[in-house]
């Protein structure tokens, strides 16, 4: 009785991505809508006809109706030929796939809620929406236990009903549900315990999580797929997801990630001496080639450099930008020093004394300044060169 499956999460479409500027935010909204169709170029290699979604498909409940209906438009794209039915939904037949969506603690199920919306929308064919926690059987001998959310955060184990719920002997348990499991480097977003030890006490043969955005495995079968489509700079392997295959009741899954992200998010920490120890991080993402204009990159600076390598550790930086899609510098731990020559280019007058007393609390390691001091003589510096010197006195 072998069962394949596609197992993913945490889509979140419709996030806002504010902190970018509105042309790169669209792009990136726009691929997790796209993502849908690489997840289902997956399935059909995996020859898995069902995909289940754990979780957060959508990243909140006041999303316009036009994105929840682009959503099933991608979703009935890959419908196939259709028969059956299961909760009053037809279900796709050969050929197709069939989605299971599952509400999460960015989608819960409620009143007014998104799901609610959905059904007046109208639910495509090869969609069935697992809104209440009871088993479905959603292929011969295959049961589906969902724990679907019904508020942001929850005091109780939202799995914990599949301990008691009975289907029939010798079949295949899949449980899918969305939460936390603490201890394990797997805290999410949402406020809802998951029992690492819920595959044993309710004889799932695999249990499905979202929530956590990078791909994890907890047990053998208890995994976090992780969202489809990277949406932050945590290094937590995101950009997969799961195909699953069970071969019977009771039987280790087999369990093979899928790459489905379009955009990569790296972040890096870098201790500067000068300027040309830049020249790794350049190297690296001109090997990228073409890709490099999908990437975005976090970079976190360090040290301390010449107050005269400022201006091409800006120059080199301002390349790097240029290649990539999105290019983050954090420079607070990068300090500026500058030489004797620096302050005598400033002449004789007071603009020379103060810089001269700056340079002495940006060295002062006991002061607890010498940030705020390394600031302000770059600044310094800087007008001052901008001014010209027959105005420096």
């Amino acid at each position: 009785m072998a069962f394949t499956f596609i197992h993913t999460a945490d889509w979140q479409i419709g996030k806002a991505f504010g902190r970018f500027e509105a042309d790169k935010a669209a792009v990136l909204r726009r691929a997790r809508l796209d993502v849908i169709d690489r997840i289902a170029a997956a399935a059909r290699a995996a020859n898995a006809a069902h995909i289940l979604v754990a979780g957060d498909v959508f990243d909140g409940e006041a999303l316009p109706d036009r994105l929840v209906e682009q959503t099933f438009a991608r979703l009935a794209a890959h419908g196939g030929n259709l028969g059956g039915n299961l909760g009053g939904n037809p279900i796709a037949g050969a050929g197709g796939l069939t989605w299971h969506l599952l509400p999460g603690n960015h989608d819960p199920a409620r009143p007014g809620g998104i799901w609610e919306r959905a059904h007046g929308l109208g639910v495509p064919a090869n969609v069935v929406l697992h809104l209440e926690a009871v088993p479905a059987e959603i292929a011969p001998g295959v049961h589906l236990l969902p724990a679907p959310l019904a508020a942001k955060a929850m005091s109780h184990d939202p799995t914990a009903w599949m301990d008691d719920v009975a289907t029939p002997a010798h079949g295949i348990r899949i449980g899918l549900a969305h939460g936390s499991i603490k201890g394990f480097g797997s805290l999410g977003e949402a406020a809802v315990p998951i029992d690492p030890a819920r595959p044993k006490s309710a004889g799932l043969d695999f249990l499905a999580l979202g929530d956590w955005h990078g791909m994890k495995a907890i047990g053998p079968a208890l995994w976090y797929s992780g969202t489809p489509e990277p949406d932050s700079f945590a290094q937590n392997d995101p950009g997969y997801v799961l195909a699953v295959r069970l071969v019977g009741p009771q039987a280790p899954p087999e369990v093979a990630p899928v790459p489905t992200g379009q955009f990569t998010w790296a972040s890096r920490r870098l201790t500067l001496n000068g300027a040309a120890d830049l020249a790794a991080i350049e190297t690296g993402i001109i090997r990228q080639g073409p890709a490099a204009a999908t990437s975005l990159m976090s970079l976190v600076l360090e040290g301390r450099v010449p107050l005269a390598a400022l201006p091409e550790i800006e120059l080199r930086l301002s390349r790097l930008a240029a290649l990539l899609y999105e290019l983050r510098v954090d420079r607070d731990g990068l300090t500026a020093t500058a030489t004797g020559a620096d302050i005598a280019d400033l002449g004789d007058g007071s603009l020379a004394a103060v810089a001269g007393r700056l340079k002495e609390m940006s060295e002062d390691t006991a002061s607890g300044n010498q940030r705020v001091a390394g600031m302000a003589l770059e600044r310094l510096v800087a007008l001052a060169a901008a001014r010209g010197p027959e105005r420096r006195q």
